[in-house]
């Protein structure tokens, strides 16, 4: 068992003088301090709502969570995949991307806004409207700005420029108090969307001073880069329903508190994966770079990361144990019950981390298809035992369609990688990854 150990800090330890390491490392850093900043933003937004209002606001996050990646069609990755290979078509590129999330933010406007508010009866629509704003306008945005820093391996400083987003949700939690406690949720809704909108806006302005104004083809529009992009777009909602719906659906099926308690305690789940973030941010890039010799190439980078994220892992595992009977203490007795969410829940990050290389992999070597068709069966599978197990169990039964869904998909990702590696294996004996 030592030897082991022993073998993962040193292959660790060999990653400290790559590009990739130091990109991580800045990753991570800003990272850092925006879990400091969202914990701060968190405690005070539960405390404040209480578990009802907090179970409304996070099941409305959620319904728009799975929209939310078919805002902009995927054209966020398509600007990494290109830019990253070649830069000096930034501006055409980033033309691209904005007119794409400027025509879905419209249809979504006009088509989804109606259908949530029959879908969650019990939250005003106001409040809808606003979270909408907030989340598919400036959220998506901002992230749109620090996918463009990706795309041009600038990923210390967009990384940095991501923390204003993080900030300004902060400031906004702190005018929370003023409103008084039955108005509060609309307030929230108010807040909310200011501290996403306006970050939104000063990224724009921060990518176009970088790398100047978006190439605008109003005459065309990029077709065949929205078709490859729809396949990301899947793939992330399908990610976003395993991780979000079950939020939604304890508020209909079960009930807001229970919603709340849950919420609460993934959200701790969340923080603890911010490490693992870093890295997929800083090497998703080099997914692609690797991937020109196909899945050898992506599995040989994969073969790099294995021991970080192992041992981060089992790291985020323990402390998560330890640190579950502090909840609350931090959040009030009101969410006591979320402590067990987070005992149950521990073992996501390392899921999570197995997941990520799996999925990168494909991705990176241009299996996006069959990474889509993975996460999209997961989705239905993570739907079909929420609706069974939460009418009966409450946010128990969401714990368990959670670990049930997350586990089958890491295992079967690595399943569609092993016939793939093999046959390249076979085809092209002499890839070998790029250093």
């Amino acid at each position: 068992m030592t030897g082991f150990l022993n073998k993962l800090i040193i292959k660790t330890s060999d990653l400290k003088s790559k590009p990739f390491f130091q990109d991580s490392f800045w990753t991570f850093s800003t990272k850092a301090m925006t879990m400091v900043v969202q914990v701060a933003y968190f405690i005070m937004v539960a405390r404040y709502l209480g578990s009802e209002d907090y179970g409304l606001f996070e099941g409305t996050k959620a319904i728009w969570a799975i929209l939310f990646p078919f805002i902009g069609v995927g054209m966020g990755d398509i600007l990494i995949q290109n830019v990253s290979r070649d830069s000096t078509k930034f501006s055409r590129y980033w033309g691209d991307t904005l007119l794409v999330f400027l025509l879905s933010v419209g249809i979504a406007l006009v088509t989804i806004f109606p259908l949530i508010t029959i879908i969650l009866p019990t939250v005003p629509p106001l409040f809808i409207l606003l979270i909408l704003l907030a989340d598919i306008v400036g959220l998506k945005l901002c992230g749109l700005g620090q996918m463009a820093f990706v795309a041009n391996h600038q990923i210390k400083r967009g990384s940095q420029y991501g923390m204003i987003y993080s900030f300004t949700k902060l400031i906004a939690a702190l005018f929370l108090p003023l409103f008084p406690e039955n108005q509060r949720l609309i307030g929230w809704g108010i807040l909310y969307c200011l501290g996403s909108v306006v970050p939104a806006l000063i990224m724009f302005i921060l990518v176009q001073k970088k790398f100047g104004k978006p190439e605008f083809r109003l005459d065309s529009l990029p077709i065949d880069s929205v078709k490859q992009g729809f396949l990301f777009s899947l793939s992330n909602s399908a990610s976003g329903v395993s991780a979000q719906l079950d939020r939604a659906m304890l508020v209909s099926l079960a009930h807001p508190v229970a919603a709340g308690i849950y919420s609460a305690g993934y959200r701790f789940i969340d923080m603890s994966r911010i490490p693992i973030f870093s890295i997929q941010s800083a090497s998703y890039a080099r997914f692609f770079k690797y991937g020109e010799s196909g899945i050898q190439g992506t599995i040989g980078f994969t073969r790099k990361l294995l021991p970080l994220i192992l041992v981060y892992g089992g790291v985020a595992l323990i402390v998560l144990l330890s640190f579950s009977s502090f909840v609350p203490k931090l959040l009030g007795e009101e969410f006591a019950e979320a402590s067990s969410v987070v005992i149950w829940l521990a073992p996501i990050s390392l899921m999570y981390g197995l997941e990520y290389l799996a999925s990168d992999s494909l991705t990176g070597a241009g299996f996006q298809g069959k990474r889509s068709f993975i996460q999209v069966l997961s989705a239905f599978l993570n739907v079909g035992l929420n609706l069974y197990l939460i009418p009966i169990y409450s946010w128990r039964g969401a714990i368990w369609a959670t670990l049930i869904t997350e586990s089958l998909k890491t295992v079967f990702l690595w399943l569609i990688i092993v016939p793939i590696y093999r046959k390249q294996s076979r085809d092209h004996p002499e890839n070998s990854s790029i250093d």
